[in-house]
């Protein structure tokens, strides 16, 4: 897997504008798995619409919608090939991931993009404290039980791989995101959460975050690292602090 600062950096700078757009304009914290997780728990006790269930919902279509451009305009780097494991492996993975984001209080948008630059004390615990955990699984999964492929300790070589789709995306994104601040309150209550959500959705596609061997690469410091996911945390703090 290539290093990839470019391309990961102009999606950090999407993610952050997200979060930016999101909190000074709705003062809401795109932390996804706190946006996700009520907003089902609503849909299944049938009250989609309450305490701003309405702003969840319309910030996941955007991200729905983000995530359809990346598939349709930068499938190959955003949605590479998935690993071929066991189902059971990504069912256990899915309710670790779950169970660890409500044990948290967060995930790396919320925590990260979002709770650093407030200094929030709790964020900047469970962000150092979920990456020590997670990059511990990738050892033991890689370099002590060697269940996945151990690669041997390099630096990935750096490439620019697409920079047309991200370069577009930020563009775009930009011209949204200033195209609200002329939109009527009203109107803008319901565009708001949409345009924040199909950029936080650009911005991941853009980054590699949906890539899981540009995600393992970077836990694994042992082997062939993938410092890619540094630059989209470092380009979305620098723009949502």
């Amino acid at each position: 897997m290539a290093f990839t600062p470019f391309e990961s950096g102009m999606g950090g700078i999407l993610i952050g504008l997200s979060a930016a757009l999101a909190f000074l304009i709705d003062g809401k914290i795109t932390g996804i798995s706190g946006i996700a997780g009520p907003f089902l728990r609503g849909v299944v006790l049938c009250e989609p619409w309450n305490h701003g269930q309405a702003w969840k919902g319309l910030f996941l279509v955007g991200l729905a919608l983000g995530g359809l451009a990346n598939l349709c305009l930068n499938q190959d780097f955003a949605f590479p090939e998935a690993f071929s494991y066991h189902p059971l492996r990504y069912v256990v993975a899915g309710i670790c991931v779950g169970s660890g984001t409500r044990l948290g209080r967060g995930c790396t948008s919320g925590h990260g993009i979002c709770g650093l630059p407030r200094f929030s004390l709790r964020s900047w615990i469970a962000v150092p404290t979920f990456m020590a955990v997670a990059g511990g699984t990738i050892a033991i999964t890689r370099h002590a039980l060697t269940a996945d492929v151990q690669k041997p300790w390099k630096v990935a070589e750096a490439q620019l791989v697409n920079w047309k789709f991200p370069v577009g995306a930020v563009v775009v994104s930009a011209i949204l995101a200033a195209s609200l601040f002329r939109l009527p309150g009203k109107i803008c209550t319901y565009v708001a959460p949409v345009v924040s959500g199909l950029i936080f959705g650009l911005g991941l596609g853009c980054s590699g975050m949906t890539s899981q061997a540009k995600v393992f690469d970077f836990l694994d410091v042992g082997g062939a690292w993938d410092p890619s996911l540094a630059f989209v945390m470092g380009c979305g703090l620098c723009v949502s602090f």
